[in-house]
Order: C-alpha cells, then sequence, then structure tokens
C-alpha cells in the first residue's frame, strides 16, 4: 500500500482514538461531579438533621431555663411571704414582751405600795387612833387656790397637797403653774410611801409640760420612785436623763450620787431581774 493510501486511514485512526478517549474523560468527569454531588446531599441531609437536633436541644434547654425560672419565682415569692410572716411574728412577740415587761413594773409598784400600806396600817394600829382631819375646803379663786398649795407644800401636809394639786391642774390646765401643781403632788405621794402613784404624776408632767422649769425635779423624784421599788433599771434611765439635762446643777450631782449607788448595788437595793 502506497503512502498516500496510508495517511487517511491513519488520520481515521487517530480521530477515532481522539474520540473515544474524549468521550472517556467526560465520563470520568460526570462521574466525579455525581460523586461529589452525592457526598454534598449526604453532607446536607446531615446537616440538616443536625440542625433539627440541636434546635430540639435548644427547646428543651429553654422549656428548662423557663421552668427554672418559674420555679425560682415561686421559691423567691415563697421565701418573702416566709419572711413576712417571720417579721410579723417576732413583733407580735417583741409586743408580747413588751406588755409583759409593763405588767411586771406595774405589779413590783403596786406591790410595794400595797406593802407601804401595809406598814402604815400596822403603825397606825400601835397608836392611839385620831380623829381624821375635816376635808380639804378648795379655794374658788385661783391665785387663793394655788397660795394654799404652797403652803401646805412647805408644811409637807401632804393630805392637803393631794386633794389641792390635781384639782388645781383640772381647773387650770393651761395655767404656767399647772407644772408645779402636778410636781407637788407626785413628790406628795412620793413622801408619802405612793411611789406608783407619784410615778403617775410625774410621767402626766412630762407628757403635758415637756418643758416645764420643774423638769429636773421631776426627773430626779421619778429615779427616787423606782428606787423606792427596788426598780434600779428604770431608776438609772431616770437618773441619767436628769445628769445629762443639768449636769451642771446641783440636782446633775445628787443624780451622779444615785447612779453610783445604783452600780455598787448593795444587799436591798435592787430588786432580782
Amino acid at each position: 500500500m502506497s503512502l498516500g493510501a496510508r495517511t487517511p486511514l491513519v488520520a481515521t485512526v487517530v480521530l477515532l482514538s481522539l474520540s473515544s478517549a474524549g468521550c472517556f474523560v467526560m465520563q470520568k468527569d460526570h462521574e466525579a461531579v455525581a460523586a461529589r454531588a452525592d457526598q454534598a446531599e449526604k453532607q446536607a441531609a446531615a446537616a440538616r438533621a443536625e440542625v433539627v437536633a440541636l434546635r430540639g436541644d435548644l427547646e428543651a434547654t429553654r422549656q428548662r431555663l423557663d421552668n427554672a425560672l418559674r420555679a425560682n419565682a415561686d421559691s423567691s415569692t415563697e421565701t418573702m411571704t416566709t419572711k413576712q410572716r417571720l417579721n410579723d411574728l417576732a413583733g407580735r412577740v417583741d409586743e408580747a414582751n413588751h406588755g409583759v415587761e409593763e405588767l411586771r413594773r406595774d405589779v413590783a409598784a403596786s406591790r410595794t405600795e400595797i406593802y407601804a400600806r401595809i406598814d402604815d396600817l400596822k403603825r397606825a394600829q400601835q397608836v392611839t387612833p385620831v380623829p381624821a382631819p375635816p376635808p380639804v375646803q378648795v379655794p374658788q379663786d385661783k391665785t387663793a387656790h394655788f397660795k394654799q398649795l404652797e403652803e401646805a407644800h412647805g408644811k409637807k401636809d401632804w393630805a392637803t397637797v393631794r386633794a389641792l394639786a390635781p384639782e388645781y391642774v383640772n381647773r387650770y390646765p393651761t395655767d404656767d403653774k399647772a407644772d408645779e401643781a402636778l410636781f407637788y403632788a407626785g413628790e406628795a405621794d412620793l413622801s408619802d410611801g405612793r411611789p406608783s402613784s407619784a410615778l403617775g404624776n410625774f410621767n402626766r408632767l412630762l407628757k403635758l409640760f415637756p418643758r416645764s422649769n420643774v423638769l429636773d425635779r421631776t426627773l430626779y423624784g421619778m429615779g427616787e420612785a423606782y428606787m423606792t421599788m427596788h426598780d434600779c433599771a428604770n431608776a438609772k434611765l431616770a437618773y441619767e436623763a436628769c445628769d445629762r439635762r443639768f449636769a451642771k446643777e446641783k440636782v446633775g450631782a445628787d443624780s451622779r450620787a444615785k447612779l453610783q449607788v445604783i452600780a455598787k448595788n448593795a444587799p436591798g437595793t435592787c430588786a432580782p431581774q
């Protein structure tokens, strides 16, 4: 076969070879693309599954958080309610203790006054009875009324003072001398062995006339009344108040001396607390 005849045949063979190789290459590319697409689809499916799982976990976590918040809110509310109840209960206990303390002081004061009156009765039985004094005639004039009260106080006629002083305060409650009349009444009770009644008059004076010119003697008198009842705790408060307000005066020095007596607490000075 000549060279010219072989040339078309070679070209044909070459073209067929190239065509076959091209088809083979395209087939491999297609398969690779298909494989990658399949892999991508699998990855996408896995990602979607993971997203669904994460979403489920998120919802569960959110639900647990909501439950925890609600439980905490309920617990906080219950705690606040419990604390409020405890505070109310503590307040009631304090009120009860205060009432018991006041009752204890009242009983001690009444007991002391009863003992003093019993002593008076015993002394009265040991002496010759004397007729009762005539009733005190209270003057209708205010000036005469107070003058008679002062004279009775100066003579230490305590029965007359107790008759005149309260009546003066009742008739002239806003008078400048009403506080002094109350002090006279308290001093008369204290001197006559009636410390509880004396404290009643002294406390009334403090309430009605907090700026009284007899405040010094009133505070000291309260200390004396409490000491008579062996109530050193309240006597100390009264003497300390007197000392603070009137430290540079004689009544302040007297109060400090009484505070030293209380501090020493000799037998029979203070009642057991």
